[in-house]
């Protein structure tokens, strides 16, 4: 799992680095989820066309959460002063009288997983130049495992290649579950997908 918000780096390789960890979900709409899977420009990774999708009431029950997009625009320091402030002084109280990693994180590492750093600006380090904001992607994320079963997924996302082999081995499996998900294509038109949705509500 991997490491996510505006603490992920200073905690990295410390006692503290889980609590950073989340599993991210993006509440893009149907129409619009061919476009997570196409190459973006400074997204350092690459998205496939597979994923599974969850009722929204579901996901907050189970403190699923939007996260806070912090513009570190350069100027913009009203926020990432008193942010980066308040992480130092925290990683520094750790180093001096360390405690339980999962029981005892300090309040702002339990707040920073669900933050994510946008903007635009020159890097003092090196002079280069930087754009990041992927607040379009509508994110939403968990802090730490999300368990699920089948029953709770509410569509599986696959390229429509794949849609036999994954019907026979979910009906493979099918008393281990109430429904089987309906199948979508995230490249598909939303008319199919809706009509895929009623078909097997139907």
């Amino acid at each position: 799992m991997t490491s996510f918000g505006p603490a992920a780096a200073i905690t990295r390789s410390t006692p503290y680095e889980a609590s950073q960890r989340a599993v991210c979900f993006t509440e893009t709409p149907l129409e619009h989820t061919w476009m997570m899977c196409q190459p973006i420009a400074a997204r350092s990774v690459r998205l496939s066309s597979y994923g599974v999708a969850f009722a929204k009431d579901w996901a907050r029950r189970r403190g699923v959460n939007p996260i806070w997009y912090i513009d570190i625009t350069p100027g913009h320091d009203w926020l990432t002063n008193p942010l980066d402030r308040l992480i130092k002084e925290a990683i520094a109280q750790l180093a001096l009288s360390p405690i339980h990693p999962t029981s005892d994180v300090p309040d702002i590492l339990k707040l920073t997983p669900f933050m994510e750093q946008m903007g635009t600006g020159t890097r003092s380090t090196d002079g280069a130049s930087y754009r990041k904001d992927f607040s379009w992607e509508r994110e939403w994320r968990h802090q730490g495992d999300l368990n699920f079963t089948v029953d709770d997924v509410v569509t599986i996302l696959a390229p429509e290649t794949d849609h036999v082999s994954f019907v026979r081995d979910l009906s493979a499996q099918r008393s281990a579950f109430e429904r089987t998900p309906p199948l979508l294509d995230p490249n598909w038109s939303l008319e199919r997908m809706i009509i895929a949705l009623a078909q097997a509500d139907g």
